[in-house]
């Protein structure tokens, strides 16, 4: 593999959000009544519609929903239901949008209000403490109406995996190329690749799922038509999570699945990293290169002692008993040379020291029987008896 490619939440980052600010923007509507709307809107929205993962940010998470809402509870709004509402639509890569009492109601991103003209309309000091959200890593989202314009926004932050910053460093002195895709803003993509030691160069916000697969896509190099031993290919790998990343999980040349992201992206992708740990990744990144070499070194050794016995036959000084011995040797070699790929290391397993286990059930041979009188039976089966595993 030359090129690792990470989307960044849920791959980079753990995928589960802190609600951090909640704010109105602006007087056209209170607190209450933005409360009431957001929560309104959000509680229509399904992890099947928009995935674990989805380009709109960060806006639409399980896990988004829950800290709203408890925080729409603690100031004591809850669902209303003096409000109709009707076709609930999720706008793919920006938000949700619904009728709510016959006017139109947003939720979503700033590319989602920056398309329908209302996020200039936003007052000053609201567009500056969005953009110092944003800047310090978080995805902000907005709730605003048709007639209203933006009434409110929140903000949702999400932590870096601890073990990310070394993987990526020990991919990059490996001297491979890696990239981070996203859909969040530049400014939250900034942030995180700061976090993991990624250079700007190699962010890439603001990204649509096709907009991914079409640059992953673009990485991707045929395969050579000359021999494929002699031919070097440089290889892509596409590491993410959500039912977004599927379509470049499935072009890259190796796509993995985080274990704890979308079935979808797990059936797409070559490996699955069950406990999501990016270690992993690069362990399996590090066991490939030495099967590629350990392969190389077995065929070079077998074809260099065939070469010597052919050679010393034509020369009339090999005999039978060497031919044997020379081809059992190279068997030999090459064995022992492929088991360097073994692990050096058995695991461990927790002590049970000390324990006695008691089940209930009849008397078996290795066993002796308690009755109910406590005395011990050999080969008498007490009814209800208590096994005593010795």
């Amino acid at each position: 593999v030359d090129k690792v490619i990470f989307d960044k939440t849920g791959t980079l980052t753990h995928g589960k959000f802190n609600l951090s600010n909640l704010e109105t923007v602006g007087d056209a509507m209170s607190r209450r009544e933005m409360l009431e709307l957001k929560s309104l809107i959000m509680s229509h929205v399904t992890l099947s519609q928009v995935g674990i993962d989805d380009t709109l940010g960060s806006t639409l998470k399980s896990s988004t929903f829950g800290n709203i809402g408890a925080a729409a509870r603690r100031e004591g709004v809850y669902l209303p239901r003096h409000m109709s509402m009707k076709e609930h639509t999720v706008l793919k890569g920006e938000g949700v949008m619904a009728t709510v009492d016959g006017r139109k109601v947003y939720v979503g991103n700033a590319r989602l209000f920056d398309r329908l003209g209302l996020y200039s309309d936003m007052p000053v000091q609201d567009t500056v403490a969005a953009e110092g959200w944003a800047r310090t890593g978080g995805t902000v989202g907005f709730v605003g109406t048709e007639d209203k314009g933006i009434v409110g926004a929140f903000c949702v932050t999400d932590a870096v995996r601890d073990e990310a910053r070394d993987a990526v460093k020990q991919l990059t002195d490996g001297g491979i190329d890696v990239i981070m895709l996203t859909g969040d803003g530049e400014s939250a993509a900034k942030s995180v690749a700061r976090d993991v030691g990624l250079p700007d160069s190699a962010i890439h916000s603001q990204l649509l799922p096709e907009d991914k697969l079409h640059f992953v896509g673009s990485l991707v190099q045929p395969a050579p038509k000359q021999c494929a031993t002699c031919a070097h290919k440089s290889l892509v790998l596409m590491c993410g999570d959500g039912i977004n990343d599927a379509p470049a999980l499935a072009v890259a040349d190796v796509g993995v699945a985080m274990g704890e992201g979308a079935s979808l992206a797990m059936e797409m992708s070559d490996i699955t990293l069950m406990d999501s740990n990016l270690s992993k990744l690069v362990y399996s990144i590090k066991m490939g290169t030495m099967v590629v070499m350990t392969i190389q070194e077995n065929i070079f050794l077998s074809i260099v002692a065939k070469l010597l016995v052919v050679g010393l036959t034509f020369a009339g000084k090999m005999t039978l008993l060497s031919a044997i011995a020379a081809d059992v040797g190279v068997m030999l070699i090459v064995t022992l040379n492929g088991m360097k790929l073994l692990p050096t290391s058995k695991p461990t397993t927790p002590s049970k020291k000390g324990k006695k286990r008691k089940k209930k059930g009849k008397k078996r041979n290795a066993y002796h029987e308690v009755g109910a009188n406590g005395q011990h039976t050999n080969g008498e089966v007490v009814p209800n008896g208590e096994v005593e595993i010795v």
